[in-house]
């Protein structure tokens, strides 16, 4: 590309990306050799508004300056068996790149500042040490961008980055604040095994490709509000050892957060997870709050673990809902929610109160072989079918006129019945004896068991059977 014509693309770049430039301003020209050699010598690297024609390659510092000068960037170096010392500080703002970006194994000891500036080309930091801060906030990554295997040790910067080819950070390690908010991501992102030792933001993120963040570690807190994921997402096994939000975020396609652990305060509210949601298996050892919610396309918490209260009020599930064998050790916080298809708490563990009241389930509950240490409140619920097998509980705050039907079981009519008598809801009581003996003839209709019926029918109404009215 003529100087030309790549003067003229970059006034037309940073016309677009930095309107403040004077439109009279015109670019320089530099050449990546003399930045090679400034870095070379230990000089600070410092330019505004130019244009750098030629490749960065941390390749090119094993020579001396008079080489770097001399000998063309085409030629390939040998490599190097230690990492390149860096010791310039660079910061290049409101400028455009040309060329190839690549500083492999490159130990930076002083800060490396790149603001509002266009990489054209593929840029790689690949296994390299920021010391100092760095940043790339307002930047563009025409192409591949990969940061993998890297380490920052103190802040770094890509507040409103972005980065239009696939980019990775797969095992880099974040060792003070890392800012990605308003970043944007048109293709596949690369986090897995990454490490945030401090404050991790991707507020206000736009993940248009996936985004795969597979054991990775957030050591304080993590921020994700207001955070775009368009397609597949991936938290599964990820460790959030500080307080996470994820306010207000949307989940456009899966979302998996697979036996992710949730150390401290985990928020979801107002989430939207338009596909599936996957949590099976997550463990949050405090507060987790779903509040709001809206799971349109299923949601699987299945062996999950809520060492304190758990909330999800208010919060729609439009397809199954699965928390089978899930414990919930504080408050478990049902409230107003909406089941529009099965909600399966089978074999769960509730060791404190658990609250489903005005909520509604328009297709069944399934809480056979469920455990309540405390009480169970469905008050104001409507539910169409419910399994109450093997469930144990002390009180059950739940009015018969609530449930359209309570799926056969004698066990289960026999310990709601005498939960009615404890509550002394005598009219309740009575409606779920009249039911269970028309489930009890329904299931054997054949007269020769009618005497079986009529000794159920005096042990449970303590009453002369002969005077009760026909159920056959």
């Amino acid at each position: 590309m003529n100087i030309l014509v790549a003067t003229v693309l970059f006034i037309l770049i940073l016309l677009f990306a930095a309107p403040r430039m004077a439109l009279g301003e015109s670019p320089s020209i530099v050449s990546a050799d003399d930045i090679m050699v400034k870095i070379r010598l230990g000089l600070p690297v410092e330019y505004d508004k130019v244009a750098i024609i030629g490749n960065l390659t941390s390749e090119r510092l094993g020579l001396t300056a008079k080489q770097i000068l001399r000998i063309p960037f085409e030629v390939k170096m040998p490599a190097s068996d230690g990492p390149m010392q860096v010791n310039s500080s660079i910061v290049i703002k409101d400028s455009i790149i040309y060329g190839r970006v690549d500083f492999y194994n490159t130990l930076f000891h002083k800060p490396v500042i790149f603001e509002n500036t266009f990489f054209i080309e593929n840029a790689s930091f690949e296994n390299s040490t920021f010391e100092e801060d760095s940043a790339f906030a307002h930047c563009m990554f025409m192409k591949t961008a990969s940061f993998a295997g890297s380490r920052f040790s103190a802040k770094v910067n890509f507040l409103q980055t972005y980065f239009n080819g696939s980019s990775s950070f797969s095992s880099t390690q974040f060792g003070g604040i890392a800012d990605f908010s308003h970043a944007r991501f048109y293709s596949d992102v690369q986090f897995a095994s990454s490490q945030f030792a401090s404050d991790a933001d991707f507020g206000e993120t736009d993940f248009r490709g996936r985004a795969n963040f597979i054991g990775s570690l957030f050591g304080q807190a993590a921020k994700f509000n207001k955070t775009k994921f368009e397609k597949e997402t991936s938290f599964e096994m990820a460790n959030f050892a500080g307080s996470v939000q994820f306010l207000r975020p949307f989940f456009n396609s899966t979302a998996d957060f697979i036996s992710a652990q949730f150390t401290e305060d985990a928020f979801f509210n107002e989430a939207q997870f338009m596909g599936p949601a996957f949590f099976a298996g997550a463990r949050f050892s405090d507060l987790a709050e779903f509040r709001d919610c809206h799971f349109p396309a299923g949601v699987e918490f299945k062996e999950s673990n809520f060492g304190i209260d758990a909330t999800f009020c208010n919060t729609s599930f439009l397809q199954r809902a699965d928390f089978k064998a899930s414990n919930f050790l504080g408050f478990a916080d049902f409230c107003g929610s909406n089941f529009a298809c099965d909600a399966d708490f089978s074999n769960c563990g509730f060791q404190g109160p658990a609250d489903f009241s005005r909520s509604t389930f328009s297709e069944k509950i399934n809480l056979h072989d469920a455990q309540f240490g405390k009480n169970v409140h469905f008050e104001s619920s409507k539910i169409n079918k419910i399994n109450l097998t093997r469930a144990r509980y002390e009180w059950l705050f739940l009015k018969w006129d609530s449930i359209n039907h309570l799926e056969f079981d004698d066990g289960a009519y026999q310990k709601l019945i005498d939960n009615y008598k404890k509550l002394q809801w005598q009219a309740d009581s009575s409606d779920c004896s009249s039911s269970y003996f028309k489930a009890i003839v329904q299931a054997a209709p054949n007269d020769s068991h009618l005497w079986i019926i009529n000794g159920i029918r005096s042990i449970v109404l303590g009453a002369n059977f002969s005077s009760l009215p026909s159920l056959i």
